[in-house]
């Protein structure tokens, strides 16, 4: 793995985190329908899955493997906040929590 397919890798799990969080706002304001807000999340989480999966499975030089394996877990954090939203698309206080998280995870 080289520096720019990590960065790439964990960029595309910070926007699956951002764009997460947005929805998740729209969720807890009650702005969203439900349909959208499990099928967009169930997407968002299949990107975060993705990147989550490459970046364990990648061999990284000793000098980026601290960067990988920390940008494979904030892929597997996304994944998993994007997945308790998709499975609670309606529910505004597992909302409230996801966007916290997923605003962490986005910066």
């Amino acid at each position: 793995m080289t520096a720019k397919s990590l960065q790439q890798q964990a960029d595309a799990a910070k926007s699956a985190a951002a764009e997460g969080a947005l929805l998740a706002d729209q969720v807890a304001r009650d702005r969203t329908t439900e349909p959208f807000a499990r099928i967009h999340s169930g997407e968002l989480a299949d990107q975060a899955k993705a990147a989550a999966q490459s970046l364990t499975k990648a061999r990284a030089p000793a000098t980026l493997e601290s960067k990988r394996r920390e940008a494979a877990a904030a892929a597997r954090s996304t994944f998993t906040a994007l997945e308790e939203l998709h499975r609670a698309p309606d529910d505004q206080t597992v909302a409230r929590r996801v966007e916290a998280r997923l605003k962490q995870l986005s910066q």
